[in-house]
């Protein structure tokens, strides 16, 4: 991503919906910008996802039918597994593109989801804080800074 394409810092909604335009695009670097607005944007589809998945459960305690409640209920669990199946390859090249930002190999990336997927709350709390590494000063292997210069605030 070069300069001309990073949108305004007050642009919020750009900076939530920047991974999806990227979403297959493995090179280069992310911020940390991208990376926390994605984040609350990424939350707030899950909020709602759930919000959609209480409601079904409530609607089909309510009928007090017990034949409705069989297969039934893995149907509403379908938002959730919608938000994460639109938001795997975003999120995974997203978090890529961090990893080579402050300087390290991309693959990387693989290992922090399976040891989320494995570890659970440890490794994401460690997945949070590896994210908020600020970025390399300068050029690195993987091209220039995102904003040309470090900007010194905590979402450069």
């Amino acid at each position: 991503m070069n300069n001309q394409d990073v949108p305004p810092k007050t642009a919020i909604f750009a900076w939530m919906t920047l991974p999806y335009k990227r979403f297959a695009d493995f090179s280069g670097r992310s911020s940390r910008r991208e990376f926390w607005f994605y984040s609350l944007f990424l939350t707030l589809q899950y909020f709602l996802a759930m919000a959609i998945t209480i409601g079904a459960i409530a609607a089909i305690d309510r009928t007090g039918n017990e034949a409705s409640a069989g297969p039934g209920v893995l149907l509403v669990f379908l938002p959730v597994l919608a938000v994460f199946l639109a938001n795997f390859v975003p999120g995974l090249a997203l978090t890529w593109r961090r990893f080579q930002d402050f300087g390290a190999p991309g693959w990387l990336a693989i290992i922090c989801v399976f040891a989320v997927f494995l570890l659970s709350l440890l490794a994401w709390i460690a997945y949070m804080v590896v994210m908020s590494l600020p970025p390399q000063q300068g050029e690195n292997a993987y091209g220039p800074p995102v904003y040309g210069e470090n900007l010194g605030d905590i979402f450069s």
